[in-house]
């Protein structure tokens, strides 16, 4: 199947590509604003066009020969206090960007045989502890309003269409690195977490796996369902989950953030955080979809299990026109290294124990901390040609340093994977001192990575 994506570099955008690839679906359009800095973000050989919602422009050939169109894009709801003008870029980028999209299929005779577009549960207005599905009535504030704007476009516009409408109304995206739980676990780690407001208000949240894998099944879906409700079938109060989250961190949550106090620094987006609905996803259930995370515990003790241990995860990839084994010779050679690791660490290779890599190598190195000279021992300890290798630190500058490289043959070309799990060394006092820093410095590592390999090998 052929597909274009609108927000492709979001939270569920990066995942679901991810998904898609690696699940044979390699014919991908996406529409963005910044071409470059997507190819960057995804690394994934997916075909980039411009679009701009402000000026209403749009590369219409992103459009040819689509199957399905899976549209996520808008301004996020909780990036900025709801001022006059930022409820109205929250509108706009949604209402915006489906006209373009049902622009671009008008203008190209293009038409897709689905188009799956992101909504929010917040369509249903706050319903405190009522049983919500989609069949519920949709409610009367500001984001019940946006959404039901955001799904009119297409449902008012595709009604005597042959294309199969679906509207997924996606509830608390729980994800490690972005999203509402990621901007939580700062205050819930120092333990100056608790309730917010009356602690009564549902959240009905979803774990960023279970959400991708629901575009992955609404994909091949060809029932006579339109609306459905990306929920966990479980939803829980906002005491419920504090104390579900606090337990797992093994951190007190007994400081509440009281409702008075929220309305005054954050105005009417307070409503996200004091207001809440308890929704279910009955169409879902319905065509036998099968979540992998139906229980908040599950589910956060799986997002969290690197972040309980200490570590961090860093994954990054990036495609290459070149075959696996020409790539794979590239990186198998230690001396590569050097080109592509910032002037900063000074970074040299001093040796290693045999004279080709294989499993069992040791390679020592130099480099520089902060402009502190330290010693780096590698042991190779998973080879295999072609396909992947492993570098595990025995001594150096980190607690633990665990690097997977893998090389997978993709769209004609090869897809690289790097996979690392790295630990600060000096337990919780290193990781409250240099955490931050350590974190920042592996970034700006990889980023540089990835532009030297794209210049070694275009």
């Amino acid at each position: 199947m052929k597909i274009l994506i609108t927000g492709a570099t979001g939270l569920i955008g990066k995942k679901l590509i991810e998904s898609l690839m690696l699940n044979g679906y390699t014919d991908i359009n996406i529409l963005t604003r910044n071409k470059k800095r997507a190819i960057k973000t995804l690394g994934f050989p997916v075909k980039p066009y411009l679009w701009d919602l402000k000026n209403k422009t749009v590369e219409y050939d992103a459009f040819l020969d689509r199957d399905i169109i899976i549209h996520l894009a808008g301004e996020s709801i909780a990036a900025k206090r709801w001022t006059e003008k930022q409820k109205k870029i929250i509108l706009d980028t949604r209402v915006n960007s489906a006209r373009l999209i049902l622009d671009g299929i008008e203008k190209t005779n293009s038409l897709p045989q689905k188009i799956i577009s992101a909504s929010a549960i917040g369509i249903y207005g706050n319903r405190g502890d009522e049983k919500i599905n989609e069949s519920s009535q949709i409610g009367s504030d500001f984001l019940a309003g946006v959404c039901k704007e955001w799904e009119d476009v297409f449902n008012e516009h595709l009604l005597a269409s042959k294309i199969q409408m679906l509207q997924v109304r996606i509830g608390l995206v729980l994800d490690l690195q972005e999203g509402a739980l990621a901007k939580m676990l700062p205050a819930f780690k120092t333990g100056i977490a608790g309730k917010i407001g009356t602690g009564k208000q549902y959240m009905s949240w979803v774990h960023i796996q279970d959400l991708v894998s629901i575009f992955m099944f609404l994909i091949q879906y060809q029932g006579s369902k339109k609306v459905f409700n990306a929920t966990s079938p479980n939803p829980v109060s906002n005491i419920q989950f504090t104390k579900t989250l606090a337990g797992i961190l093994k951190k007190p949550s007994f400081l509440p953030a009281p409702a008075s106090a929220l309305k005054v620094v954050l105005g009417e987006m307070a409503t996200l955080l004091l207001e809440g609905q308890k929704v279910f996803p009955q169409s879902l259930l319905d065509i036998n979809f099968e979540f992998q995370f139906p229980n908040l515990d599950i589910a956060l003790q799986n997002i969290l299990l690197d972040d309980l241990n200490g570590h961090k995860r860093l994954i990054q990839y990036q495609w290459f026109n070149k075959s696996k084994s020409e790539v794979f010779e590239f990186f198998k050679d230690e001396k590569n290294l050097e080109k592509l690791t910032p002037d900063f660490l000074g970074f040299k290779v001093l040796n290693k124990s045999t004279d080709n890599i294989q499993q069992g190598t040791i390679i020592n190195y130099t480099l520089k901390v902060h402009q502190i000279p330290i010693k780096w021992k590698t042991e190779i300890t998973e080879y295999q040609p072609d396909e992947y290798f492993v570098d595990n630190q025995l001594s150096g500058p980190y607690h633990k340093w665990y690097h997977q490289h893998h090389f997978i043959e993709l769209v004609n070309g090869t897809l690289m994977k790097d996979d690392v799990l790295y630990k600060v060394p000096l337990g919780k006092f290193g990781k409250l001192i240099a955490g931050r820093f350590v974190d920042n410095d592996v970034k700006k590592i990889f980023s540089y990575r990835f532009d030297m390999i794209q210049n070694f090998f275009d």
